[in-house]
């Protein structure tokens, strides 16, 4: 496998993203930092259950929330294992690894992925959020059910995009996320109730939605469902409200392993909710609503443009 360097952002790119909440950049990342994930991924499958979401001491101490959601990760009961490290069979997702997996911290600062997203989503600035692995087995039958990411964070603003790149190839027919286009301008409200760990522990209140299932309308020769095949190095970037899922992994033999990044843009404030993510490094309790993110230990300022544009 041989990649472009980097792909140039282009004017389409930006456009597309503006107007369909998604766009699909190829040949984003060389072929060094998806091998050095693939090897991150692997440390991590070797781990014991107890280095898993090893974070540093003070960030647990800070936070009781942020504290139950990694003991519940780190249990060795079967029943909260499968709910959170493992949950269903076939599907693993890990979380949090700029902190505890060298090759991910590495990726984050050093690969060119704060300006590429910066570019597309025009802000001058992007700080890291949060980061996510997800694997799908092969011939899993378990589904992402449609959602957006919106509710789930803590903050406004439009600029907190998720760059979502494949480890290994993508088929759009059978192992692909699927996207509709233009749905990050519907909202609902209240907004949907999300799926994080502080959401369970809550519940659902009676006045708050669930998501869509956009099930509903596939074939209706109207709903824009899009899917792409994707190689390793490319990425697609999708608005906070882009309402996307998953069908089972129906490939016979390849795993989907797939990375996610969240930023944080120039207009992004915090808006702590009960529900919403934990942050490792600034408690929800934390959190001054309408006040912008400075805290660079936990968010490092990753991309401006007064230290220069998007290297081509």
């Amino acid at each position: 496998m041989k990649l472009e360097a980097v792909t140039a952002v282009t004017d389409e790119h930006c456009d597309a993203y503006a107007r369909d909440g998604i766009v699909l950049v190829r040949g984003a990342f060389e072929e060094k930092w998806i091998n050095q994930l693939l090897e991150g991924f692997q440390a991590m499958r070797e781990m014991s259950e107890q280095q898993i979401c090893e974070l540093p001491g003070s960030f647990i101490e800070n936070d009781p929330q942020l504290k139950r959601e990694i003991e519940s990760i780190k249990s060795s009961s079967a029943s909260e294992q499968r709910q959170y490290t493992q949950q269903s069979a076939g599907f693993f997702r890990y979380k949090y690894m700029y902190w505890w997996v060298p090759e991910y911290r590495d990726f984050i600062i050093n690969s060119p992925a704060a300006a590429l997203v910066a570019k597309v989503i025009g802000s001058s600035t992007l700080r890291y959020f949060v980061d996510a692995i997800f694997m799908k087995q092969a011939a899993c039958d378990t589904k992402t059910y449609w959602h957006s990411d919106e509710p789930a964070w803590p903050v406004s603003g439009q600029q907190v995009p998720t760059m979502w790149m494949p480890l290994l190839p993508v088929d759009e027919k059978l192992s692909s996320l699927e996207y509709i286009l233009g749905s990050h301008r519907q909202r609902t409200s209240p907004p949907a109730w999300p799926n994080t760990f502080n959401a369970k522990m809550i519940g659902q209140p009676e006045d708050r939605p669930s998501f869509y299932d956009w099930e509903e309308r596939r074939g209706d020769g109207e709903t824009p469902f899009v899917a792409y095949d994707m190689a390793p190095g490319d990425v697609v970037i999708l608005h906070p409200n882009m309402q996307h899922g998953g069908g089972a992994n129906l490939h016979p033999s390849q795993p989907r392993i797939a990375y996610s990044t969240r930023w944080f843009g120039d207009d992004v404030r915090w808006d702590p909710r009960p529900e919403c993510v934990n942050t490792p490094g600034m408690p929800l309790s934390k959190m001054v609503k309408g006040q912008p993110v400075r805290e660079n230990d936990a968010f490092p300022l990753l991309y401006s443009n007064e230290r220069g544009e998007l290297p081509v």
